[in-house]
């Protein structure tokens, strides 16, 4: 008998995260999925729930706030005890100005998307 898998993705309430958790699910993943937004996270669970997908899990998350990854962290520790695939779907947009003058006329940038690493760790 194979032992359950668990995953985290975060970033898991839309578009590609979204569909990673509908398919680690589907092939009996069980999944926790992430958001900044709860009520977000909670209707992307719920929209799961009702396509028969009954293992999908929401937990709040703000990559930018180490309370926020240290409670993720340590609900995974005391709820399920290992971890075994992180999806770091979570982004970040933003700008960098190259040239503030040729910024001010209209060009001097590059649009960037960081993503962030996502470490839980288990002491």
């Amino acid at each position: 008998m194979e032992e359950q898998r668990y995953a985290v993705v975060t970033g898991g309430n839309k578009g590609i995260g979204l569909e990673i958790c509908r398919q680690l699910a589907t092939n009996g993943v069980k999944v926790i999925l992430t958001s900044r937004n709860q009520s977000h996270g909670e209707e992307a669970v719920e929209k799961l729930s009702e396509s028969g997908l009954s293992y999908v899990l929401f937990h709040q998350l703000d990559i930018n706030d180490p309370s926020s990854i240290a409670c993720l962290a340590k609900f995974v520790q005391t709820q399920i005890g290992k971890l075994d695939i992180l999806i770091n779907n979570a982004g970040e947009h933003g700008l960098v100005i190259l040239d503030v003058k040729e910024f001010r006329d209209g060009g001097g940038f590059v649009s960037i998307s960081l993503y962030k690493l996502l470490v839980i760790s288990f002491i």
